[in-house]
């Protein structure tokens, strides 16, 4: 390095500032990808528990409807 110009000192010190800088952002932009991840994660996992309930609270529908039309079809059954 001692053979070098004083440009090519520049030229270099501003080469490694750059990479430098690039590098920070290249983490800071992985870090978000990071935290944004998390979130969705969050979300599906919240949305899930949700859909899973949502399911639950039909298939229950769905038995008392069913066990309201058993006892109707029944009781019209024996009145005949």
């Amino acid at each position: 390095m001692s053979e070098w110009t004083e440009e090519e000192r520049e030229n270099l010190k501003d080469l490694i500032q750059e990479c430098r800088e690039r590098e920070r952002k290249s983490l800071e932009r992985v870090k978000r990808g990071d935290e944004n991840l998390t979130k969705l994660t969050e979300s599906l996992q919240s949305f899930l528990s949700s859909w899973y309930e949502i399911k639950e609270r039909a298939e229950k529908l769905a038995d008392d409807l069913l066990g309201i039309y058993l006892r109707f079809n029944h009781s019209e059954m024996a009145s005949s």
